[in-house]
């Protein structure tokens, strides 16, 4: 047609390059989207606490001044009151050895506690912790953070977080936790604070702060500068993230670390 257009009227000639200059300037608007790249975070020390090194951190979660850990391994599971001031443990609470302890939450009243294999979800009264089974999920329990009065968010060593509702433990949706569209597996513990979700990744030295309505990753959160190379020896990875709303602060631990860093972000 444009080997020919001297045959045209000069108008239409006129009217068909503004036209194509338009579109081809204009084009495919996802065509070639930036990144979205998290900000990098680095961690800012308030203070320590001693922590057992005997205890395989799982799960941390402060409540009414109070500072739960639950601790893994066959044999050795429990959960635990920890004393904010000191970090000194105020009561243990064993679970059966056929049960892996892993992440916890507390709402309502009531300690969630996930196990790894078994499915089971146990639920303890924070006035009165007694054991029983609350539900079952049909993954593997690795970390559990609460969003709101009736939802639980849980992570299954994937990159996909599943809400469910604290009732039922069903799934009501999932979203699938990402840098710039690229998976982030091997979520582990979870914390929800200031309308974030912050998780551990499993052999990481990095806290990864999560969109929870898209699940972009908004920071990475720096914390291999806690531990020197001394007490790395026999410490294994950080795991254990609680917000304390009074500090206005995180806490942070890890497996069988000697320390319970305080610190912001």
């Amino acid at each position: 047609m444009l080997k020919n257009s001297r045959l045209l009227p000069a108008w239409f000639i006129l009217i068909l390059s503004v036209t194509i200059v338009s579109c081809s300037e204009t084009g495919d608007p996802n065509s070639n989207p930036d990144p979205v790249l998290p900000e990098t975070l680095y961690v800012n020390l308030i203070g320590t606490l001693p922590h057992d090194t005997s205890a395989y951190t799982q799960g941390f979660e402060v409540h009414d001044g109070i500072l739960w850990e639950s601790t893994g391994h066959y044999g050795f599971s429990t959960l635990r009151k920890l004393n904010l001031s000191d970090g000194s443990i105020i009561q243990t609470y064993p679970l059966p050895d056929t049960l892996f302890g892993e992440g916890i939450t507390i709402l309502n009243n009531k300690v969630y506690q996930l196990t790894w294999t078994s499915g089971f979800v146990l639920e303890w009264n924070v006035l009165n912790p007694v054991l029983h089974v609350s539900d079952t999920i049909d993954t593997e329990g690795w970390g559990i953070c609460s969003v709101s009065s009736s939802t639980v968010v849980t992570s299954n060593g994937s990159a996909t977080l599943s809400f469910r509702d604290v009732n039922s433990f069903d799934t009501l949706w999932t979203i699938n936790v990402n840098i710039d569209g690229s998976p982030i597996h091997l979520l582990n513990e979870l914390e929800y604070a200031e309308g974030s979700i912050y998780a551990n990744r499993y052999y990481s030295d990095y806290i990864y702060r999560i969109d929870p309505e898209t699940g972009n990753v908004t920071a990475l959160i720096d914390a291999s500068s806690l531990l020197s190379g001394s007490n790395r020896i026999n410490a294994g990875v950080l795991n254990g993230i609680a917000w304390d709303p009074q500090r206005e602060a995180f806490l942070l631990t890890g497996k069988n670390w000697p320390s319970i860093f305080i610190v912001t972000f």
